[in-house]
């Protein structure tokens, strides 16, 4: 089983106190809002520690816990069972029912469930992620159990072949059996003899309700009589052997089911440590969850803890506690229902004890309570209704000595009782407790109840352990104020209504306020002047000195609350007039952001119209450039021939006058470039009309199409040597290669282009560009140029004899 304490400890705890704080009632809420026994039973063990890191690690663990519950306000671990027992039975040898396998089941996959939806948050849950994300693989053991055993409880056919055909053959043979009976039911035979024509169950065998004067015809087996003994329940002969046959048939099926449960059994006896360690850590799970929803129930917060105090003991205080200051701010007893008037007190840097004073049913003992419990609650890592704010000490032990504590039963009085109490507190306590002591002197005369009271007071702030105390006696309300490190404080009343408002003031006495409750309550006005006569003249001028500090001080928390709200309407104007600004400031930012988008974009389309008007002119002026060198060169050429004479006629008339008759092209023919006048030698005769010709012009090979050649004659016009052309309207030779190794791009595309135009211009069908090979950004460079120019109708790489990737054959436009 889980150990209930789950942090370690210095000292024995005080039952006695846990029990006058009502801790345990504490428990039991939590305990209530537990998924599953295993939650149940670590809450109701909850104590309290001193550790801090396991204290801190457990209020660590809700604060994640109602994390989760807001992340996944569905979650919970609905279905997990503790099945400790079970794992433990298993392990000895025992087998589980079905049931108990269920329950394994659905604990596994509880845990499983868990660890997958932590796992998605571990960045917002480190803690839970540190304990989950280490739980034991057991998924094989559930899988195992989701084959064998259904949802309803049934072991499945599929968890044996053997069991599968054994309950396919009981089922056939049931079948045979409910025909057979079906039909001696309806027979004319039997039908007078049954008392009604049905088939029931008796002691697992089928009979039929036969009337007791038919006893001796029927033919069968006594099974039952009915009450009256009219009727007797009888198994015909007819069907006994498939009666026999289908009941075998079920004790096969058992026998088989048996084995299955025990195979299981043994396979969780093996998973018997995982299981029980996967239990474990949904158990602490589970505390952590319920913690969390008494959080959300009682607005619980997570205090600081105080460890100890890091600050030196003020001068002349040897011995100083050895924990830091307690503060509870707007403290609320959990255990109070209705309107509750939370509380602020503190054990500050200055003093350790509080004496608290005031009238019966103030809100004293509550103010105690609150204190004591809180601190309990805080130790033993449960929310604590308070503000932020809140400091509480990790006191090892914290006594109480509360309420009316007669004993019958050991003869002992009330003050004997508290007394009793007191002196075993004064022997255990020291300087890391916290003592809380409840009308304090009373029971007995209140002289020496008052002396009793200062004496045991002193000796607690000799010893330095920190102390609350409430008290009627005046002398202990001086003494509070005239020892060190000490100081008083009362619950108000208000003497408009005589009643208490539960408030409690840190730093004044309080009244009893007898006198004027008895007053209001009506007691004739003579009696209360003698009253009041009867009093000593320095008790009724404290009495009038604390009321008139207590006028002074509720108008000065007056002041001070208005002062607060002005303070309060001023910040929130500040915050109000901040948020403009930052609205105007962000919606100058829009604009802005807006007018430079706007700007950007129509530069953006200015820059792309500008880009398309560029490119249009430029294709325009190539365009017109192609037309006026086509122009030209036709210009040219009828100029040429008009000078020539009678032996030049322009290409165009003398293709005109070739294509008439069929042009021979056999291996060394001779022909003519159409538009060039170059002489050429045909290499290779085309197979087919549509295919190129090869032919060698001068030191070159090239391929052309058939309707560039013309047959050469006599009157060609003679060329200065093959492979070289005139440029129209120029003197120069035409190179038919171009060299480009060593230029750089930009003045080699520039070169490119004006050779490109003096090409065509001198008639050449196409030309070499060498380029060379190198990184091949130089032909890349060309080749991107050739795509793009007009006057390139295509290129190509030539062979590897030729140059190969070194060198581009442009093919120029016709």
């Amino acid at each position: 089983m889980l150990k209930g304490d789950l942090f370690p400890r210095e000292r024995p705890l005080d039952e006695k106190s846990l029990e006058l704080l009502e801790f345990p009632k504490i428990r039991e809420r939590i305990a209530a809002l537990a998924s599953f026994s295993g939650g149940r039973e670590l809450a109701l063990a909850l104590l309290p520690s001193s550790d801090h890191a396991s204290v801190a690690r457990s209020h660590q663990e809700w604060l994640e816990a109602r994390r989760l519950l807001e992340l996944r306000a569905s979650f919970g671990l609905g279905g997990v069972h503790d099945v400790r027992p079970a794992a433990e039975q298993a392990r000895l040898g025992g087998v589980l029912t079905t049931e108990q396998l269920q329950d394994v089941r659905d604990t596994l996959q509880g845990a499983r469930t868990l660890q997958d939806t932590v796992a998605r948050l571990k960045d917002q849950l480190p803690v839970l992620w540190e304990a989950i994300g280490s739980l034991p693989d057991c998924r094989a053991l559930q899988q195992e159990i989701d084959r064998c055993v259904g949802p309803r409880g049934e072991v499945l056919d599929g968890s044996s072949p053997l069991l599968a055909r054994l309950r396919t053959e009981a089922r056939s043979a049931h079948d045979r059996l409910q025909d057979r009976l079906t039909e001696l039911l309806t027979s004319s035979r039997y039908r007078t003899m049954l008392q009604e024509p049905i088939i029931t169950l008796r002691n697992g065998r089928y009979v039929m309700p036969v009337k007791a004067d038919f006893r001796g015809e029927f033919r069968g087996i006594v099974h039952d009589l009915s009450s009256s003994g009219a009727t007797v329940f009888m198994e015909p002969l007819a069907t006994i052997d498939l009666g026999n046959r289908w009941r075998e048939l079920q004790l096969e099926e058992e026998r088989e089911v048996a084995r299955v449960l025990r195979q299981l059994s043994i396979m969780v006896g093996d998973y018997a440590p995982e299981v029980v360690a996967s239990v474990e850590v949904l158990a602490r799970m589970d505390l952590a969850l319920a913690k969390a929803r008494y959080g959300q129930q009682v607005r619980g917060i997570a205090p600081h803890l105080e460890a100890g105090s890091s600050d030196p003991p003020p001068e002349g205080a040897a011995g100083w506690p050895a924990l830091g200051p307690l503060a509870l701010v707007e403290a609320r007893h959990p255990l109070l229902t209705g309107h509750v008037v939370p509380i602020s007190l503190e054990l500050a840097a200055d003093f350790y004890a509080l004496v608290i004073t005031g009238p019966n049913t103030g809100g004293k003992t509550v103010a105690l309570k609150t204190a004591g419990l809180l601190v309990l609650m805080a130790e033993a890592g449960v929310p604590v209704p308070a503000a932020q704010g809140t400091r509480i000490p990790l006191y090892p032990s914290v006594f109480a000595d509360i309420g009316d504590e007669q004993s019958i039963e050991q003869s002992l009085s009330t003050f004997s009782s508290h007394m009793s109490n007191i002196i075993r507190i004064l022997g255990t306590a020291g300087n890391d407790s916290l003592v809380l002591l409840d009308e304090l002197g009373a029971g007995t005369d209140p002289t020496e109840g008052s002396a009793l009271g200062r004496a045991i007071l002193r000796r607690l702030l000799e010893h330095h352990v920190s102390t609350i105390a409430t008290t009627h006696h005046n002398d202990l309300k001086a003494f509070a104020y005239n020892t060190p490190w000490v100081r008083n404080a009362s619950v108000e009343f208000d003497a408009g209504t005589l009643s208490p408002t539960y408030r409690l003031t840190v730093g004044l006495p309080g009244r009893s306020n007898a006198i004027a409750i008895a007053e209001r309550l009506g007691l004739p006005g003579e009696l209360v002047a003698q009253a009041r006569g009867f009093l000593e003249p320095e008790q009724l001028q404290a009495e009038t000195l604390l009321e008139q500090l207590q006028r002074e001080k509720d108008l000065a928390a007056s002041l001070r609350q208005e002062a607060e709200e002005l303070r309060r309407a001023a910040d929130e104007a500040r915050r109000r007039w901040s948020a403009r600004l930052q609205e105007v400031d962000a919606a100058k930012e829009q604009m802005l952001e807006e007018a430079r988008s706007q700007l950007a974009a129509e530069a953006e389309t200015l820059q792309r119209s500008l880009r398309e008007a560029a490119r249009q002119v430029e294709q325009a002026l190539r365009e017109r450039r192609r037309e006026e060198l086509v122009a030209a060169a036709q210009t040219a050429q009828e100029t040429e021939a008009a000078l020539a004479g009678p032996r030049w006629q322009p290409p165009r008339r003398r293709r005109a006058r070739q294509l008439e008759q069929p042009l021979r092209l056999a291996p060394g023919t001779q022909v003519r470039l159409r538009g060039l006048g170059q002489t050429a030698e045909v290499v290779s005769a085309p197979d087919a009309p549509e295919e190129e010709v090869e032919v060698q012009i001068g030191a070159f090979r090239a391929k052309v199409r058939r309707d560039q050649l013309e047959a050469a004659e006599g009157d060609a016009r003679p060329w200065p040597s093959p492979g070289w052309a005139y440029a129209l309207g120029s003197p120069d030779l035409v190179e038919p290669e171009l060299h480009l190794r060593g230029l750089r791009v930009e003045e080699a595309l520039t070169r490119l282009d004006e050779y490109l135009d003096t090409a065509f211009r001198g008639g050449l069908p196409w030309v070499r560009v060498i380029h060379g090979k190198g990184t091949g950004a130089m032909r890349r460079a060309v080749r991107e140029a050739l795509t793009r120019h007009p006057l390139v109708r295509s290129f190509e790489s030539p062979g590897q004899e030729q140059g190969g990737e070194g060198v581009t054959v442009a093919h120029l436009a016709q």
